[in-house]
């Protein structure tokens, strides 16, 4: 590969996060893997963002701004992926930051999305946990990683989105058109990507180590937004036209867990008209929530119960969340 053409583009979309930027873009900059250009794509901020930007983009020629109209945070992914020249495509969160040896780690293989662990961390206190993102693939997950292949463990697209903890192949991407949805503002479009990429990829390399560190203290963050609560099942009707029969009922398990997310998360009126939503999708599905039970999913029957009752489940959020609680506490006992 010609020096022209770097072995990695790092994407790192920016809206109005001045606070956090000296500490990611400081993360990226000290990477122990050095071959990267990084795109920092400004989507029209209004405080001191594109100033920053700026700043480390004349200090260092691997970074390079693109400051555009503020179009909403899947515009913006796909116009950074547009202008990457690397063979694989990584993403960092403006008020995350990465691990040293996070890019140096994940290419040491060379499958077509590679993918790590993350921690959960606080910037008030510091205080950080270490992120289980495979437990759904399998129970003793390897120290060293696994090499996953989707059409034969489809239990990978029940990782949740973290699209940001892994790398992708930037030809890959390109060949099957997977991009992001161009719906406004920065809700759900992650879920659409990830799930896109994981059906087209031949191999995911898994690596449980956390390197990643996902900041929870951000009160800006889209994932504390209660709004455009459609938004998740756009995503969904999009995987649908996107995929492979094969794929079908692993989307359908997919939605309705996300959708679970969704009911235990809003707040009781916005549930309600959510479980409206879910509700009207159960029924044009040919989906069985038995499914959550034979693959002996933690919560299966509470999965199962919110997929056919998602009003009722609403008013009952309280009980299954005692009931988790419960369990919670009896395996911490166990453990000790």
């Amino acid at each position: 590969m010609s020096k022209k053409n770097p072995k990695l583009s790092i994407l790192v979309p920016v809206y109005n996060v001045e606070e956090f930027l000296p500490l990611c873009l400081e993360s990226i900059k000290n990477q122990s893997f050095k071959d990267f250009e990084c795109i920092l794509i400004n989507d029209g901020s209004t405080d001191n963002s594109l100033s920053l930007l700026k700043k480390v983009a004349k200090e260092d020629k691997r970074f390079i701004v693109l400051d555009k109209k503020n179009t909403g945070y899947g515009a913006s992914m796909n116009e950074g992926m547009k202008l990457a020249k690397g063979e694989y495509i990584g993403i960092v969160e403006p008020d995350d930051f990465i691990h040293r040896d996070f890019y140096q780690t994940l290419f040491e293989h060379s499958e077509d999305i590679i993918k790590a662990s993350f921690m959960r961390f606080s910037g008030k206190t510091w205080e950080n946990t270490p992120e289980r993102v495979f437990h759904e693939v399998r129970k003793d997950f390897p120290v060293n990683g696994t090499n996953i292949r989707p059409k034969d463990n489809q239990r990978i697209f029940l990782v949740d989105p973290t699209i940001w903890s892994a790398v992708y192949k930037r030809e890959m991407l390109e060949k099957y058109k997977v991009k992001f949805l161009e719906t406004p503002g920065a809700s759900y479009q992650d879920t659409g990507f990830q799930f896109k990429a994981f059906s087209v990829a031949t191999s995911i390399f898994c690596i449980e180590k956390p390197l990643y560190y996902y900041r929870i203290d951000n009160e800006k963050s889209s994932v504390k937004s209660s709004k455009k609560l459609e938004t998740v099942k756009t995503e969904f009707d999009e995987i649908d036209k996107f995929i492979k029969k094969d794929f079908q009922e692993i989307a359908d398990a997919c939605r309705f867990r996300s959708y679970n997310w969704n009911l235990n998360r809003l707040k009781f009126k916005e549930a309600l008209k959510f479980a409206k939503i879910a509700k009207t999708d159960f029924k044009a599905k040919s989906f069985n929530p038995n499914y959550f039970i034979k693959e002996k999913h933690a919560r299966k029957h509470e999965l199962k119960f919110s997929t056919k009752h998602s009003v009722c489940y609403v008013y009952l959020r309280p009980l299954f969340k005692f009931k988790n609680t419960l369990k919670r506490i009896a395996r911490k006992i166990i453990k000790k």
